[in-house]
Formats: C-alpha cells, sequence, structure tokens
C-alpha cells in the first residue's frame, strides 16, 4: 500500500527571518514608531506587543470554535482598549499580514523533500494549525515555492478545527478517504505533531531544526528586542539554509559569523566617523573578518575602502630592526608551542645556521655545537647569545645591514599597496599585544614620518609603550594580561584558505609579491569552502535585515562575551568541527597536529599523570577535547585530582586571591628555606 504524506508549514516548510512568532509583532511595533499619521496612543506603541498577545488569548478564550481568525483577535484588541479606531486595527491587520509575507523564506531541506514526495507519484497534503487567513498562508507558500501553492491545504483557521486535539488529522483522512494507518506527518510542534498524530492513528516525524540551536538560544536573552530577533533570526535561517553542506558550514553560520560580525561592523563604523577612507584587514586573521566586511559595505554603502595585505610576523618583524636592541629579543627568542634552537635563531635573523655561528666568541661557538644547534636553548645559553648579539660589533652591523635591505623590499610592498597615501589608514586584526602594528608603523614612519594609523582589534591583552595618537589601538575587548582568554581558539576560528606570509619578493615586472607558505593540506577536507560559504551567508542575510532597519540599536556586545563562554561548554558539534582543526602556535608555524581530538582510554589516563607543559602535546583545548570524548574517558579525567582540587580553589578562592597566596608562598620559600637551595 502506498504512503500518502502530511506536513505542517510554519517552521517545517516555511519560517520567517526572525528568532520566533513573536519577533512579528516585535517588527510591527518598530514599524508604528515612524506612522505618525495614525495618531495611535505612546503607551499603545510602546506596549503594542504585550498588548497583541494578549488580544490573542482574549480571543481564544470567548471563541465558540477551537481555533480563531486574525479578524477576530484585532476585535479582541479593539475591544479592550477604545483609543484604538475601527480603521487603526485594519491597518494593524494589513501591517501584519505583510509582515508575515515579507519575512517568510522556505526550509530547503523539507520543501526538497515535499517536491521528491510528488515526483515520485505519492500524494502530499498540507496541515497547519494558524488563525491566518488562507490567503495570506498561501501567499507565503508561493513566496517560498510556487509548487507548494498546488498541495491541499488544510487550514484551522479555515476549517475551525485543530491538530492539537486530533480532529484535523481526522478530518484529512477521512476527505482524503485515506486510513490514519498509510498517512505519514511532519512537523516540529512536538505535542500537535507527534503526540496527537499517533493518538489518530497516524505515523510522524519530529522536524527539530527549526528549533533555536543552544548557541542561538544562549544570547537570545530578549524576545522582545528587534535587533536580538533579527540577529537569531539569521543565525537560524543560514544554519537551515546549509542542511547538505558539512559540519563546517554551521560552525561558520551559527557561531563564527555571529561572534565576529559586531566586532567587524563596529570598526567600519568607527572607521567612518574617523574619516579613514582606506581599511586594511591583516592576514591571515583577517581573511574571514573582510568577507563579513563586503556583505556589511554592499548593504550599509559606507564610504570606505577595504583591502587585503598580506603580513605576518615572520615577514615584518626582521624589517623592523633599526638598530639591535633587547626590545627585539621578545620575538628572535620567542617561545610558544615550540622549543627555541640556535638554528631557529639564525633563521629569525636571517642567517644560515653556519655563516651566523662563526660570527660568535669561540667559547660560545663551542658550547653550542656541544649542546647542538638544533636542540632546545638552555636559558644560560640564552642569556649568551642575547649578550653575543648586543656586544659584537661586526655581528650587530650585519644584522642591521641585513634588516636594512629586506626593508626595502617590504616597504615596496607597502607602498605598492597604499599604505603611505592618506592622512590617515586603517587596520582590522584580532589584537592581543599588537606587536605586529607596531612593527608595521616603525616601517611606516621610516619612510613618512608623519605616518597614522588606527587598528581596530577584537581585543587587547595591554597597550603597548608605542601606543600614540599617531599609533592608535581600539579594541572591542579587554583581555587583563593576567588572563590569557581564548586566544588560540580564536585565532582557530579566523580560518585562511592560504598559508602564512613568509618573506616578499619583486617579480620580473618589478612588483613587490608576498610569498606564501603551502596552505594547510587539510583544510579541504574539513570544508574550508563550506566554511567561508557559512560566514559569508549569515553576514549577507544579517545585514540585509539590519540594514531595513537603520534606527535599531546593535548590542553587539551582549553577544561576543556570551560565544567567548560557551567555548568552555561547547556543544559537541561545535567541538568535534573546531577540534578536527589543526594548529600551530609559532612564528614558524612547526609542530602542527590536530587542535583538539577526542581523549582515547589511554590518552586519558597520560593525561592524568602527565606534567602541566606536557598536557599541550595531547590538546590545545581541554574542553573541546573533553565535549567530544566517549562516557569512559571522560569520567576517567574527571577522577583527576588536580582538576578536582583546582575546581575547588576557584569555587573558594578569587583569580587575585590565589595570584596572592601563590606570591606569598614563593617568598615564604625564598626568605625561610633558602639554606635548601645552597
Amino acid at each position: 500500500m502506498m504512503n500518502n504524506y502530511s506536513f505542517d508549514i510554519f517552521d517545517t516548510l516555511i519560517s520567517r527571518k526572525l528568532a520566533n512568532d513573536k519577533g512579528v509583532f516585535v517588527t510591527m511595533r518598530e514599524k508604528l514608531k515612524g506612522k505618525t499619521e495614525l495618531g495611535l496612543p505612546d503607551f499603545f506603541i510602546d506596549e503594542f506587543v504585550n498588548l497583541r498577545v494578549h488580544a490573542q488569548k482574549v480571543a481564544n478564550e470567548t471563541c465558540s470554535y477551537p481555533e480563531i481568525t486574525l479578524d477576530e483577535v484585532y476585535a479582541a484588541l479593539g475591544s479592550y482598549i477604545p483609543q484604538v479606531k475601527t480603521e487603526h486595527l485594519q491597518v494593524l491587520q494589513k501591517l501584519e499580514e505583510t509582515i508575515e509575507i515579507e519575512n517568510c523564506y522556505p526550509i530547503p531541506e523539507n520543501v526538497s523533500r515535499v517536491l521528491k514526495i510528488i515526483d515520485s507519484g505519492s500524494k502530499v497534503y498540507l496541515i497547519s494549525d494558524m488563525y491566518l487567513s488562507k490567503g495570506v498562508v498561501t501567499s507565503m507558500l508561493k513566496n517560498a515555492d510556487p509548487r507548494l501553492c498546488s498541495i491541499p491545504l488544510y487550514l484551522s483557521s479555515e476549517l475551525k478545527m485543530r491538530k492539537s486535539d486530533g480532529d484535523l488529522f481526522y478530518h484529512v483522512c477521512n476527505d482524503q478517504n485515506i486510513q490514519p494507518s498509510t498517512l505519514i506527518h511532519t512537523g516540529d510542534n512536538f505535542d500537535s505533531d507527534c503526540i496527537m498524530a499517533k493518538r489518530a492513528g497516524v505515523k510522524y516525524t519530529f522536524y527539530q531544526d527549526s528549533l533555536l540551536s543552544k548557541v542561538e538560544k544562549s544570547y537570545f536573552r530578549g524576545e522582545q528586542n528587534l535587533f536580538l530577533q533579527l540577529f537569531v533570526g539569521a543565525s537560524k535561517q543560514t544554519r537551515l539554509e546549509g542542511y547538505d553542506f558539512k559540519p563546517s558550514y554551521r560552525l561558520g553560520a551559527s557561531f563564527v559569523g555571529p561572534m565576529f560580525y559586531g566586532f567587524v561592523h563596529n570598526s567600519l563604523k568607527q572607521a567612518v566617523d574617523e574619516g579613514i577612507k582606506r581599511l586594511y584587514f591583516l592576514a591571515r586573521d583577517g581573511y574571514l573578518l573582510k568577507i563579513i566586511a563586503e556583505e556589511i559595505i554592499a548593504f550599509f554603502h559606507y564610504d570606505i575602502e577595504i583591502r587585503y595585505l598580506y603580513t605576518s610576523r615572520q615577514a615584518t618583524y626582521f624589517a623592523s630592526i633599526f638598530c639591535l636592541t633587547t626590545s627585539c629579543f621578545r620575538w628572535i627568542f620567542q617561545e610558544m608551542d615550540n622549543a627555541i634552537s640556535f638554528n631557529i635563531v639564525a633563521k629569525r635573523l636571517h642567517f644560515k645556521p653556519n655563516v651566523l655561528i662563526d660570527y660568535l666568541d669561540p667559547d660560545l661557538k663551542h658550547s653550542l655545537v656541544n649542546h647542538g644547534v638544533e636542540n632546545r636553548l638552555t636559558n644560560a645559553l640564552i642569556s649568551r647569545l642575547q649578550n653575543e648579539l648586543l656586544s659584537n660589533s661586526a655581528l650587530k652591523a650585519e644584522v642591521e645591514s641585513k634588516a636594512r635591505v629586506y626593508r626595502e623590499t617590504v616597504v615596496c610592498y607597502f607602498e605598492q599597496e597604499g599604505l603611505f597615501q592618506g592622512e590617515r589608514i586603517g587596520f582590522v586584526d584580532i589584537g592581543w599585544r599588537g606587536t605586529l602594528q607596531d612593527a608595521i608603523f616603525k616601517i611606516l614612519k621610516s619612510k613618512k614620518g608623519n605616518v597614522k594609523l588606527t587598528s581596530y582589534y577584537l581585543a587587547v591583552t595591554y597597550f603597548s609603550a608605542h601606543t600614540s595618537a599617531e599609533n592608535r589601538r581600539v579594541p572591542a575587548y579587554m583581555f587583563p594580561s593576567i588572563r590569557p582568554g581564548k586566544g588560540p581558539i580564536l585565532e582557530l576560528l579566523l580560518q585562511c584558505e592560504h598559508g602564512t606570509t613568509l618573506r616578499y619578493q619583486k617579480n620580473d615586472a618589478g612588483r613587490c609579491e608576498p610569498v606564501l607558505k603551502a596552505p594547510s593540506v587539510h583544510l579541504e577536507t574539513w570544508g574550508m569552502d563550506d566554511y567561508k560559504k557559512g560566514i559569508r551567508t549569515f553576514s549577507r542575510t544579517l545585514s540585509q535585515s539590519l540594514a531595513a532597519y537603520p534606527e535599531i540599536e546593535t548590542t553587539y556586545a551582549a553577544i561576543t562575551p556570551i560565544l567567548l563562554e560557551m567555548l568552555e561548554d561547547a556543544t559537541p558539534e561545535v567541538a568535534a568541527t573546531l577540534g578536527d582543526l589543526y594548529y600551530s602556535g609559532n612564528i614558524e608555524e612547526s609542530n602542527i597536529r590536530m587542535f583538539a581530538p577526542p581523549f582515547t582510554v589511554s590518552q586519558a589516563l597520560r593525561y592524568i599523570i602527565s606534567s602541566k607543559k606536557q598536557r599541550s602535546s595531547y590538546t590545545q583545548w581541554f574542553d573541546g577535547s573533553y565535549a567530544r570524548s566517549r562516557l569512559l574517558p571522560r569520567i576517567m579525567i574527571q577522577l583527576d585530582p588536580r582538576l578536582n582540587f583546582l575546581k575547588m580553589v576557584k569555587k573558594h578562592v578569587s583569580r587575585e586571591e590565589l595570584m596572592e597566596k601563590r606570591q606569598f608562598a614563593k617568598r615564604f620559600v625564598r626568605l625561610y628555606l633558602g639554606f635548601i637551595r645552597k
């Protein structure tokens, strides 16, 4: 026997460009603020959402049928608000119907499924509990896909019976002369689409994707806020449109896009207000940020040019050496997640190891050879090497000479990209210490004394000594230096399809071009194209919605911190998708490994007994690895005595108190237990 199929309409076949159904009333309130010709009382406009919800409740309570119509809702509204005239009620009802039609969009997964079922020869019916008229619902279906209008429609407002009490299912079966057991119904409401369908003898499929995700719920904290309605609605719409893409699409659409959109939008507005005409997005963290900016500018039409600047610490720091001093040692000997060796130091100074070592004092040279030029330098050797760089005049002069020659190529590229044009230029980057900006500023200032630069950062850990009116930093957030924050994770979220900038070189035509490292071989398999598409589609969808309401307050600052917190309690899909990326945190991008792999039982055991430094070899994101691990490894990690001790300490002692107690313990040991060291 051939099956018959029925589908709910709202949030199954079509949805609204808003977080929930109350978003329609919130949108109406915003539009009513501009309709002064109606002469509606201020209290009525301010309280419209609550009044509209109450009117529907009153209509349901007073109606003699199981279902109401929109006419009855507005009749109820007029009955207890006498200041609102009949002609006003008609305008309001028409406005609501118009907003419903304009804000609907198809849910591709289910629409395509319906059309495939029809093509297969099976019967399909549309069944909906809805107070809107058949004409309005038909117009919404037509906007979604005109082919849906040819499907038999059973609407509660027309038939005066509902799915929620089962009568509408019985009516459809009787009207179509089919057995309930042959009907398979799909809907998003568990009570009416599943429980009542089952009671009527109808099989059911529970569709849940149109429900707000955990991420979307986390920052949707005010359903009467139009900005949040549009923001969450854009995330949901983008997510639903990419049902057949890789998980990386949903990570971009519902997490990364929402996290960085506000930062980029505010940066653009601040740059325009400051009179900046050219804004550079710095490689590689700026790659996806520029994609967001392109979509914002397309709808808001800001008078600003945006460009992408190929740069990196590796390509720029050396060129910023004008005089070799101790301030250069921070990056020359920087050790992040790699071990600093003599060979690495030589590479950062643009020397071949065998050439650099010949400049050194014979005793230091002998020590380095015995130690091994590829082995990690001891603190004593680092100190001796630093002293040699400062005291060896021939070596110091050679380093500065190499930097000067290399700087000419860097300046050529910067000039070619327009960095010396205009009164002030702007940078957009993720931030942290801002050392890359300082290096670029020093290079620019050497050629143009009056250069002015403003950098818009997601966050900084501190303001460097080089911060000035000419070298400004504008962070969206401040992460105190005592708290490392989520730096590696945020940098990982800002993936880029090209490799890091190694250096610059001139081509045969005399044009300076960046020399790039080969991109990661894992990105294509992971789904970089879908990731970009998710971020771009979200940015386009939200920009289109926000541009229609230029007066609303965009409270982005209420969203990004919440999403940052969610990284500590990531959903399994976010943890798995982000954790599968490959990561390296040092300048050379060596020691590349998976960012947050799931723990196996053996790895969990080794992790527990490992030192703090060794633990980073297992995962760079403990919360992500934990979230995507199976039950047994998670139980084992929870038994970790150090983890439980830290939880107890954090529960009862603040971070500041903990730092003070640690400092006190160090002083006590030095003061009273020094004899142990002797």
